[in-house]
């Protein structure tokens, strides 16, 4: 029996300010059925990537934009058969790769095309350009970005049900796809990599450079506040025992628009954004670290304790509040 539900969804951002722009797709998927926002006939038997694939295919399908749509997966989707897929349906990616995973690289001293693993070509690349200061685990950093040009032309495999039950490996030859390869690393004052992504796409174009892919990547890894406000320190999905699959996805498709409204309202550097992210601290009744101006969760208390505000005040007046201050003092003894 299996117990739990897979939840799969995806964002779309902001290229110039990694701002969230809203949730276009959500899927929820149980031992029975996927409830879907997009396709109510999903077939159960895919695998995560097999169903991204899909659901790429259909939001540039069907978002009405002239802008370039980029998909930007984190490491999970370093497979080539998920590249080769996209690259088929004609959809641009930026992908984050294993460490493992090898590449073909064409080595300028040798004079000749070598495979090697992507965290030594990694190696071999120095820092590249400034992209920004941020902090990162409490410390500043600085992101710095390189890039090179590969080939993949590596077999997919995937385990398969062989002879007596046991399983095997299956090796499928494809395409070889030519694509950038970009080394992100945040770097401390002490010029020491903190940390390191390694990333690939296929969106060749003169004016997005390196710097550019690492900023789009460093947007897509804020996400995480969004997974963090909607599992856990927020609306705590992990601990719903709800055991109505189409009520708890109805439930969600409503919080996620909150937890995308908190995220907005966290990013926003308009004038007075500030006094209103200070204000909703204020109603939080939450303790802020010495230092940190806001956290998600506190915002998102913030605001429901506001809008319950408005709500209050919407039934009685200003003054109806007072006296009922009033006359809970004479009923407590103490004042308010």
């Amino acid at each position: 029996m299996k117990i739990g539900y897979d939840y799969q969804g995806a964002i779309a951002a902001s290229d110039r300010t990694g701002e969230p722009i809203g949730v276009l797709d959500h899927n929820l998927k149980t031992a029975d059925n996927v409830y879907s926002t997009y396709d109510d006939k999903i077939d159960m038997n895919l695998t995560h990537l097999g169903e991204l694939r899909v659901r790429a295919k259909h939001m540039c399908d069907t978002i009405n934009t002239d802008k370039k749509i980029i998909h930007i997966v984190d490491r999970e989707s370093d497979s080539i058969a998920f590249m080769r897929g996209l690259d088929e349906d004609k959809q641009l990616f930026l992908l984050r790769g294993k460490k493992n995973s090898t590449v073909n690289y064409y080595d300028e001293k040798s004079k000749q095309t070598i495979s090697i693993k992507q965290s030594e070509l990694a190696d071999k690349l120095p820092f590249g350009k400034e992209v920004k200061k941020i902090v990162y685990k409490k410390k500043k950093v600085t992101i710095f970005a390189n890039e090179c040009n590969i080939t993949i032309s590596r077999d997919a495999t995937k385990m398969i049900a062989g002879k007596n039950g046991k399983r095997k490996l299956q090796r499928t030859k494809g395409k070889t796809l030519k694509l950038r390869f970009i080394v992100e690393r945040l770097v401390n004052d002490k010029n020491e990599v903190v940390a390191e992504w390694l990333l690939v796409s296929n969106l060749f174009d003169e004016e997005i450079d390196a710097k550019t892919l690492a900023q789009w990547y460093y947007y897509r890894w804020k996400i995480e506040s969004y997974f963090k406000l909607l599992k856990s320190s927020g609306f705590n999905l992990e601990e719903w025992q709800q055991k109505e699959p189409l009520a708890l996805f109805k439930r969600l498709l409503i919080i996620s628009n909150a937890c995308i409204l908190i995220w907005k309202i966290a990013n926003d550097n308009s004038d007075n954004t500030k006094a209103i992210r200070d204000f909703l601290i204020s109603l939080s009744g939450k303790q802020i670290q010495r230092g940190v101006d806001f956290t998600y969760p506190a915002l998102l208390s913030g605001l429901e304790s506001y809008l319950a505000t408005l709500d209050l005040l919407r039934q009685f007046s200003v003054e109806d509040i007072f006296k009922m201050r009033d006359e809970l003092v004479e009923i407590i003894g103490i004042e308010i």
